[in-house]
């Protein structure tokens, strides 16, 4: 593989996205040591800050998405008619010899019902050209609520080169709905970066700080009305701080223009009503330190309580225990492999449960420590990557399906 591809994410503004970016090319730096690695960005020159020290080459992602084809798609809509309007350029797949589609959680539905059919297309176009094409590092599904887009997904995840999934309950979902022979697991690629950076081992109970990441995002899944929820999230890290004596370090981790995307802005109104309760025993990360830098505060911490999938698994792998506040069925599948269960998983609206989340503070900090850390290292090996390396060589084109 002479000429790889990074495709698919909207930017290292959110550090789950910097971490997919970083990990994959050091994976795929151990594959194939003298490739060409190419990330398509929509925003070159905030990446090129973000990824400072990564041995990647970045370009700008071609962006069509006309005024007049989103009208058109949205009055065909109303007489039940499904008009893509694709935003991708598919010329980009000719200069590449392996496309490989990064994004953790791009291939699920969106709290809104949107699901990626220009990625996908992308995805399709490549093989029709003959490229190598893969899913690397994902999380995908259900669909099952969404009959004809299911079936999409069946025809297009049957005919792309390799998938490589993260947790073991995508593998599973995707058997179930008949996709299984370019199926491949693999940990997340968040594990495979700055490995050096964790916390001294401690089998200490005690508690001095806790690390704790809302975001605007995940609560839409749940509720319209943020400010509401911005009120009892504040209730619940009082109740906290007052209960359990200690300190809360609240960890953006997506930094967006969009404000409902944007993890600071919500984690600051935050901060400004606890503060006038609790003063400075709350504080928050400033200076936008991405991904590795962050790991400087989540050391700070006892245990992390994180909404945002990889900023749990950051903190994991930093080697504090971290609470998965779930909104989708990924969270599920990253605890199970650190934990073997899924007692560290709450949904998303139990956090309002002060009572709840303080016992499973108290709970998580009991946990064999020993055994945690062995298990995080275990899956920052690398000694999968040979097996990887030959079923992307040895994958068998299959011909995409047309719209």
């Amino acid at each position: 593989m002479k000429n790889i591809l990074l495709y698919g994410i909207w930017g290292v503004y959110n550090y789950g996205c910097e971490a997919i970016v970083r990990g994959t090319v050091n994976s795929l730096r151990t594959m194939f040591p003298d490739a060409t690695i190419t990330y398509a960005s929509f925003d070159v020159e905030d990446d090129k800050k973000r990824l400072k020290g990564c041995d990647i080459k970045i370009i700008e992602r071609p962006f069509h998405n006309s005024l007049i084809k989103r009208i058109i798609r949205k009055l065909l809509s109303y007489v039940n008619i499904d008009y893509p309007v694709y935003i991708d350029s598919f010329d980009l797949v000719n200069d590449y010899d392996l496309i490989v589609s990064i994004g953790g959680d791009m291939y699920t539905i969106s709290s809104t019902g949107y699901y990626p059919y220009s990625l996908m297309k992308f995805g399709d176009v490549a093989i029709q050209k003959g490229k190598k094409y893969i899913l690397w590092g994902c999380s995908i599904g259900p669909f099952d609520d969404h009959p004809k887009i299911l079936r999409k997904f069946q025809q297009h995840l049957g005919n792309v080169s390799l998938i490589v999934s993260r947790e073991h309950e995508t593998v599973e979902y995707l058997e179930k709905i008949g996709v299984s022979n370019n199926v491949f697991f693999a940990p997340d690629p968040a594990y495979n970066v700055a490995t050096d950076n964790i916390k001294i081992d401690d089998n200490s109970t005690e508690i001095s700080a806790i690390g704790i990441n809302l975001s605007p995002l995940s609560t839409l899944y749940f509720t319209d009305n943020l400010e509401e929820a911005i009120k009892n999230q504040s209730k619940t890290i009082s109740d906290i701080i007052k209960e359990l004596n200690c300190k809360v370090i609240l960890l953006p981790h997506v930094l967006s223009k969009d404000i409902k995307d944007d993890d600071y802005r919500y984690l600051l109104k935050i901060k400004n009503i606890v503060s006038k309760i609790h003063g400075n025993r709350i504080e928050i990360v400033e200076n936008d330190p991405g991904f590795i830098g962050i790991k400087e505060h989540i050391k700070r911490c006892d245990v992390v309580v994180a909404a945002r999938m990889h900023c749990a698994v950051n903190a994991v792998a930093t080697h504090i225990p971290a609470i998965f506040l779930s909104y989708s069925k990924k969270s599920l599948g990253m605890a199970n492999l650190i934990y073997k269960s899924t007692d560290f998983v709450m949904d998303l609206e139990e956090f309002n449960n002060s009572g709840a989340i303080i016992a499973k503070i108290r709970e998580i900090l009991k946990i064999d420590k020993p055994n945690f850390y062995s298990k995080v290292n275990e899956l920052r090996r690398t000694s999968y990557l040979g097996e990887v390396k030959k079923h992307i060589l040895t994958s068998t084109q299959r011909s995409a399906i047309n719209d």
